[in-house]
């Protein structure tokens, strides 16, 4: 069958170096190669429908600022429509690629100009605030990773879209020939091809167990790798009157400061499928998955490090440990030695290899080389192997090998710090309220049973015979209210009967506005518990404590939600200085606004002074981790900020004027979180009727549908047939806000705020808050990120939903919210603005920002569009007949809107 070429043709010249503005050309060759793709697997009308759709939103955008497309779905055949919906969905997801790739380009290129001066220069900065050379040794950042159920896609999709990637990085070779660059291309069809006959989303739930594996993608493919060169950049960032040549002859100073968790087969709260079998799995995936990667960076040093050592010049340590390697292992000795003669390292290392192989198989169970041998030849722990690197090191000196016992060698010793045995502490969350009912023998529907609660510390004790206490000895306790919610845990652990072996580090984790405004009390009464206190001591007298961002957002609103959550981080600085003990504040964030997300430099610079004290602890959720560290080199400079953001705490606490919030600021905020939650509590919760109104408006019931993750999304209270937003979970409440485009939970309140401030201060409310803006980093990190949401909100759009909510009500309901968008954008525009681009670097980013966003703005309005027609339809047809046979092909199609919009907005809770 032939088919007719697309219009719009592939760029003719060979590969993207050089070219003038690299994006457009990339953007534009992966748009007609997927323009090719489409005629060929879809045929000429979905191509056309695409183009003809494509260019009506760009001309109504055209027209005017409130002007959108339109699409009538009726005539579109279902299989078409598919087409189109999933041409778009994968257009973005294309889109987003190249872009990512271009913020990494444009880095590179401004590094290479400045002779490297702007590289990492965030970071750089931050270090030069450090007044002590031990300061960095204070330093520790911690990202948790969490299986919450906002990654739309599947784990092959995100394969393949690295896979296309790395094809695209080919194309910037300027040595390009055209054969090359003629592969590439076929290639490049190829992936496509392959994308666009690939299930987008789940036909079934993935499973804990399916969770884990899809976030060791992450492991093994970026942060493995990653942490030598973060933490060799630091070192070659540290201030000092060392040469960079001469650093390479010296033992790095920089500590192994990173840590990795995760809550993936951990997180049981409201989550029955998390068994602690599945946690002892998901310890063990992690250690299969981290020991082959140690095994092979020691196989591959065994093949670099191939010095020449003749016998007499052989340290005589380095000769006995050979010889102790050789009678535990006289095989293996015997074909090193012949592989290798002279070449006593690259023997070293063998052993090393082989060591790490045998442990991998003791520790994960394999039944090959699992046995009794592999206990009494692998290492006991991490500890062994950083003292076998630590000799390494010292005999590669002796011999003259510095560079390499400090280059690559310390690399690999940086990786066994940072990883252990486990890769990842793997976080055990559960229930207050299950914890109570397991203590007091009372069952309560849908909650685990009593003998699995008490089995999940047993099988922490167990793990940690196995892999040490850093593989699991935090257990998170949701809804913390009160001291004793924490208590419970260790009497559980003592009912469990392994009170005395289990190291265990308990985490309150404080969600609810009430619980955050008492959470200094509760952690003051706490600590004054003898019994409690006698734990910690045990501990090392270090508390960790969790802050959740999304459920008291959803409970009082975005600016009341912020404030408590400020002043409860202060107050808990307060009593962990004044009780003595080591506080680290753990911080519950998603990837929206309207959960703790945003600007990393801005919320860090805007927490209370002496709250992170250089621990910078944050969750990692959904597609937030692919947003971050599916690309190397913007993992790498993910982990920059993050490493800035802990050592600038330090730099902070230690100035004089590196102070707390401004006189009077408590009392101006007390004022606005005050009017705002008002307003917030009164639309959502006060409203019986608003439950009804948010599923009506919004593609809720369509977003529980998806099989998006194991977790459920409503936690298990009340009846099923009862609509609460008090049951729904706070991450398809954003989700599904984003959606409907209103972003409502990320701005809803302020513009009341500010008005009722300035109203009840006529003459100096707006100068106040312009003050507050200027000096107080929390208040100028509320309204930017307030300021991102409004913009991000498209109300032209948002309204076509909000006629899909009709019931008596519906229209004042949306009228509020519409008011109140118009109000806050108002207020926002009284108060200042943030401040100009200071440098061409700044500025050109900006500008990419715009322009990335005007190139979007058509395809987001016609997936919205679809999606709104679909949402019409479907509840029309449901309405009238329940059975209707088209319903079931609708809602297939749905989904897929929701995935494409969730690729356009990059944000999906």
């Amino acid at each position: 069958m032939a088919h007719r070429q697309p219009e719009r043709a592939e760029p003719r010249s060979i590969g993207t170096s050089g070219t003038a503005n690299v994006l457009a050309r990339e953007v534009r060759l992966l748009g007609a190669l997927l323009g090719e793709v489409i005629v060929e697997q879809a045929g000429t009308e979905v191509f056309d429908l695409v183009e003809s759709t494509r260019l009506a939103a760009i001309a109504a955008r055209r027209r005017g600022p409130d002007e959108r497309v339109s699409f009538d779905v009726l005539p579109v055949a279902a299989e078409t429509l598919e087409g189109v919906v999933r041409a778009f969905g994968l257009y973005f997801q294309l889109v987003n690629l190249a872009e990512a790739r271009d913020r990494v380009r444009r880095a590179t290129r401004r590094a290479r100009a400045t002779g490297g001066a702007s590289e990492a220069a965030g970071l750089r900065a931050s270090l030069r605030r450090l007044d002590e050379p031990n300061a960095l040794r204070r330093v520790r950042v911690t990202p948790v990773l969490t299986a919450h159920p906002t990654e739309a896609r599947r784990r092959t999709v995100l394969v393949a879209l690295r896979r296309i990637a790395r094809l695209l990085e080919l194309l910037d070779d300027p040595r390009l020939p055209p054969s090359a660059d003629r592969d590439i291309r076929r290639q490049l069809r190829e992936e496509i091809t392959v994308l666009w006959q690939t299930a987008e989303l789940r036909r079934g739930a993935p499973s804990p167990i399916d969770e884990v594996r899809t976030a060791m993608v992450v492991f093994d493919e970026t942060l493995y790798r990653l942490v030598p060169r973060l933490y060799g950049l630091v070192d070659t960032l540290l201030p000092g009157p060392r040469n960079p040549r001469a650093r390479e002859l010296e033992r790095p100073s920089v500590p192994a400061f990173l840590r990795f968790g995760s809550w993936i087969g951990g997180d049981r709260d409201g989550h029955p499928a998390v068994t602690s079998a599945v946690t002892e799995e998901a310890v063990r995936i992690q250690a299969d998955h981290v020991l082959r990667g140690h095994e092979a960076v020691a196989t591959r040093l065994m093949q670099t490090i191939a010095a020449k050592v003749r016998e007499p010049s052989v340290p005589s340590a380095l000769r006995r440990r050979l010889e102790a390697d050789a009678r535990a292992m006289p095989e293996l000795a015997g074909s090193l030695r012949e592989r290798f003669p002279d070449e006593p390292f690259r023997q070293r290392f063998g052993f090393i290899a082989e060591r790490l192989r045998l442990t991998r198989a003791r520790l994960t169970r394999e039944r090959r080389g699992g046995g009794p041998q592999a206990r009494a030849r692998g290492y006991a722990g991490p500890d062994a192997l950083l003292s076998d690197l630590a000799e390494i090191q010292g005999w590669l000196v002796e011999v003259g090998l510095a560079r390499s016992a400090w280059g690559d060698v310390h690399d690999f010793a940086w990786q066994v710090e940072t990883f252990g045995f486990h890769l990842a502490e793997l976080e055990v969350r559960q229930h207050a309220a299950v914890h109570h009912r397991a203590l007091t023998g009372a069952d309560g529907e849908g909650a685990p049973a009593r003998s699995e609660v008490l089995e999940t510390f047993r099988s922490m004790a167990r793990l940690q015979r196995d892999f040490g206490a850093d593989a699991v000895s935090r257990y998170v306790v949701s809804f913390t209210a009160t001291a004793s919610d924490v208590t419970d845990v260790l009497d559980l652990a003592a009912l469990a009967g392994v009170a005395d072996e289990l190291a265990l580090d308990i985490v309150p984790l404080f969600e609810s506005s009430e619980a955050l405004t008492a959470a200094g009390a509760t952690l003051d009464a706490l600590l004054r518990d003898e019994r409690y206190r006698d734990h910690l001591r045990g501990r090392g007298d270090r508390q960790e404590v969790m802050l959740g961002y999304s459920d008291s957002n959803k409970e009082v609103g975005f600016v009341a939600a912020n404030w408590l959550l400020h002043w409860a981080q202060a107050d808990l600085a307060v009593v962990a200085r004044r009780q003595g003990i080591e506080l680290t504040l753990f911080h519950g964030r998603g990837g929206a606004i309207g959960r703790g997300g945003g600007q990393l430099e801005l919320a860090v610079a805007a927490q209370p002074r002496g709250s992170v004290a250089g621990r910078l602890k944050l969750t990692e959720q959904g597609e937030v981790v692919w947003t971050r560290y599916g690309d190397p080199e913007l993992a790498l400079r993910h982990l920059e900020a993050l490493t800035a953001a802990a050592v600038d705490s330090i730099a902070t606490d230690t100035e004089p004027d590196g102070g707390g919030d401004p006189l009077g600021a408590a009392d101006v905020m007390e004022d606005l979180a005050g009017a705002a939650r008002r307003a917030y509590r009164a639309l959502v919760h006060d409203d019986p009727g608003f439950a009804g109104f948010f599923a009506r408006l919004t593609p809720i019931d369509e977003i529980a549908r998806l099989q998006l993750g194991s977790r459920p999304p409503k936690r298990p209270a009340g009846r099923p047939d009862e609509r609460s937003i008090d049951d729904l979970r706070a991450i398809p409440w954003v989700f599904a806000w984003s959606q409907a485009r209103v972003e409502l939970p990320a701005w809803f309140g302020l513009g009341t705020a500010i008005e009722a401030f300035e109203g009840v201060h006529p003459r100096q409310g707006s100068v106040r808050l312009a003050e507050l803006y200027s000096t107080w980093p929390f208040f100028r990190s509320l309204v930017d990120h307030a300021r991102l949401a409004v913009r991000r909100a498209d109300m032209a759009v948002a309204s076509g939903y909000a006629k899909l909510a009709s019931e008596p009500g519906d229209a004042e309901r949306w009228a509020t919210i519409a008011a109140e968008h118009a109000r806050t954008s108002a207020a926002l525009e009284r108060l200042p603005q943030p401040a100009a681009a200071s440098n061409a670097a700044a500025r050109t980013e900006a500008e990419a920002v715009r322009r990335s966003i005007g190139l979007r703005a058509p395809y987001v309005d016609t997936l919205s569009v679809v999606q709104l027609e679909l949402l019409r339809t479907l509840r029309e047809r449901e309405a009238r007949d329940p059975t209707d046979p088209t319903l079931p092909v609708i809602r297939p199609l749905i989904a897929l809107t929701i995935s494409g919009l969730s690729a356009a907005l990059q944000g999906t809770g």
